[in-house]
């Protein structure tokens, strides 16, 4: 994610310079492994967390405190010197509404599962904008940039994927079960229950992200200037395959620090930028 946004900046900052380019495209590659692995955690945070008020609640301050900083950008002279940061979206915005649709699945009403369709068509509107305002060069100002999301439709469906990657197992197993009489708790207690399910999360997270490259020849020319980079999200699939399902190291300060990781870091990189530049 640091390297992501680092050659965001490189980019916006020497777009004339090919040398520099060519290392702000290296950086941006190994920048597209961190969204799945993201979404992924974000997954697992609803499915284990032991408040989900307080589990938004943390998502929705951050959102909130970054959607403060880009309307700051956007409403002041600011703007044009941090195009690219309003052009970029809200990541916590994908993550809270993944977080809300994964939430919404998880409820035992079916029915209330038709409320998913608010975070995705909230999503989609984010996308086509987006591609409209960067295809035809202009702003839709109905739809500010504090409320655009930064990976828009991909971030809420790599979401239920993953959610459903756990339903996909259990069924697989169901059938399994009926022919070898070998149950749920026989996969889980050797391991194989965690490695089913990555394997059907990795194949979920490729398919969605070549769908996504794909779009570059749906779309007119032009939208997805980086497109090509989109398919090194792949990485993230042998991550996504070493996960044992485990919480990992999960502190007090390293929890919160972790939420304020994101505005900390992109404060620093733009400060180290303006002291070496002189301004953006």
């Amino acid at each position: 994610m640091v390297f992501d946004h680092v050659g965001m900046l490189l980019e916006a900052i020497y777009f004339d310079n090919y040398e520099i380019l060519k290392v702000a495209s290296a950086f941006r590659s190994i920048g597209r492994i961190a969204l799945p692995l993201f979404i992924l955690m974000i997954v697992e945070g609803v499915i284990h967390t032991k408040s989900i008020k307080k589990y938004f609640i943390r998502l929705g301050i951050i959102a909130s405190i970054i959607s403060l900083a880009l309307i700051v950008f956007e409403y002041t002279p600011l703007k044009q010197s941090a195009s690219f940061f309003l052009r970029a979206g809200n990541i916590f915005l994908d993550l809270i509404l993944t977080a809300l649709t994964v939430y919404i699945f998880t409820l035992k009403d079916k029915r209330k599962w038709l409320l998913t369709l608010l975070p995705l068509g909230f999503s989609i509107l984010s996308f086509i904008v987006k591609c409209l305002e960067i295809s035809k060069g202009i702003d839709i100002h109905w739809f500010p940039a504090f409320l655009t999301l930064q990976y828009d439709w991909v971030s809420i469906v790599l979401g239920a994927g993953f959610y459903f990657a756990y339903k996909l197992a259990d069924s697989y197993i169901a059938i399994q079960e009926q022919n070898s009489g070998i149950d749920k708790s026989v996969w889980e207690a050797n391991g194989n229950y965690r490695v089913l399910v990555n394997i059907i999360s990795a194949f979920i997270m490729s398919v969605v992200i070549v769908f996504e490259y794909m779009f570059v020849y749906i779309w007119p020319a032009g939208v997805f200037w980086d497109a090509s980079i989109q398919l090194y999200a792949l990485i993230s699939g042998a991550f996504i395959l070493l996960y044992n399902g485990k919480r990992g190291y999960n502190a007090k300060w390293f929890q919160y620090g972790s939420y304020i990781f994101y505005p900390l870091h992109l404060l620093i990189i733009i400060g180290i930028f303006l002291i070496i530049n002189g301004g953006l």
